[in-house]
């Protein structure tokens, strides 16, 4: 469990409370009410309220509530209670119904569990970055208020329906693999019963199959263009375009760009050594074109002293994430087609496939574990395909 808090005393408050943002866990004291704080998660950002206080002569925190699930002023009714409580010779932690112990434990307590005992161990630093993104914004919304042994399979699946009207069947098929591994975790130490995952009822939906665009060297060039008069003409920070070009050039993933760390950047040698990427560390070769876009972006990262190559725009303790606006005002500008940001690899990867460059080069370029994905990447360009096709004919007419 996390055990590093920053603490100190402030009044609760609605007007500071449901805007508190903080990248290091927080305890706030009420100093209102004895005993009476708070207590921030910089990682899962849910705010629990607790009384300190002494029964039997021990020291201990009583649960109170989350905040949005009870107003400032019934966290505040609610702790005088319980000091009134303590104060008569009653102890509140014995007045759990018969009914809550049937129940278990809630999610919203277990969860938290899941990702110290188990994520912390068996995932990657990134994908445990990802699953608490999924947990703030799907997880937690449907399942936190109810009990373990309350979850049944109508919940999964109208949480999953929920889910695939706001966003993509791939995205929601993530939560849904998450909250299964969650259970089977919760079944190992006896949460809930064995065998009992609700997740293997829902059917999963799939995306319609999406064909990659793919730019060709025209294509590139009024990107390219785009990319150089964005900072100039749209209202969006230059950084964010400078990431894009660095995209472009390299052919990495997004997230190997958007969290690159100033300490993986070796422009003497030409390389960028990523501790963590999808196929794990492996390191990535930089072509002349890129060294000055990467060595322009490390100047201004050492001038706002951020351990990334591109700091978010508004904290620059952390990363840049909203490179998809500006990549969209670019094709707009360029006007090319709608493309994904990941289409970019696939037009890197497809450019060195079309001009002649070796496979096994291009794998390694890529950071594929296998050729054959390496194949899957690669696209063959409508001009290629009309010039092979009137070669064939001229051979076959003679």
């Amino acid at each position: 469990m996390e055990k590093q808090w920053k603490c100190y005393t402030k009044p609760f408050r609605d007007t500071w409370i449901h805007l508190l943002r903080s990248d290091v866990n927080l305890q706030v004291s009420d100093g209102t009410i004895p005993g009476l704080f708070m207590r921030y998660s910089a990682s899962t950002r849910a705010i629990r309220f607790f009384l300190g206080c002494k029964i039997d002569n021990k020291k201990c925190n009583l649960y109170i509530g989350r905040y949005n699930d009870y107003s400032i002023k019934d966290i505040r009714e609610m702790a005088w209670n319980l000091r009134r409580q303590i104060a008569n010779g009653q102890d509140p932690r014995r007045e759990k119904t018969e009914q809550q112990e049937d129940l278990g434990e809630k999610f919203e307590d277990l969860f938290p569990q899941y990702m110290e005992k188990y994520a912390k161990v068996y995932k990657k630093p990134r994908t445990q970055d990802s699953n608490w993104g999924e947990y703030r914004l799907y997880l937690g919304p449907m399942f936190d208020k109810l009990y373990m042994r309350q979850i049944e399979e109508k919940h999964v699946m109208d949480a999953y329906a929920k889910w695939v009207k706001k966003i993509s069947f791939s995205t929601a098929n993530k939560a849904l693999s998450l909250f299964s591994n969650f259970w089977d975790w919760c079944e190992m130490y006896k949460y809930v019963d064995r065998n009992t995952n609700p997740c293997k009822y829902v059917r999963k939906g799939a995306n319609k199959v999406y064909k990659p665009q793919i730019l060709d060297q025209e294509g590139y060039r009024a990107l390219s263009h785009a990319l150089d008069v964005g900072p100039k003409v749209s209202r969006m920070h230059p950084r964010l375009f400078n990431a894009l070009r660095v995209l472009m050039l390299t052919g990495c993933r997004a997230s190997e760009i958007t969290g690159l760390e100033v300490d993986e950047v070796v422009l003497m040698h030409k390389v960028i050594h990523l501790k963590d990427s999808k196929t794990g560390a492996r390191d990535v070769k930089l072509c002349d074109a890129v060294i000055p876009y990467l060595q322009a972006a490390l100047d201004e990262a050492k001038a706002l002293g951020s351990k990334y190559v591109f700091p978010g725009v508004g904290n620059t303790r952390r990363p840049i994430n909203n490179i998809r606006k500006p990549f969209e005002w670019a094709l707009e500008y360029a006007k090319l087609p709608h493309m994904r940001i990941h289409d970019l690899r696939h037009s890197f990867i497809s450019m060195g496939a079309n001009i002649g460059e070796n496979m096994a080069a291009m794998k390694e370029a890529a950071g594929h574990s296998r050729i054959t994905t390496t194949e899957g990447y690669t696209h063959i360009m409508d001009s290629s395909t009309y010039r092979a096709i009137n070669n064939v004919a001229n051979a076959i007419c003679g």
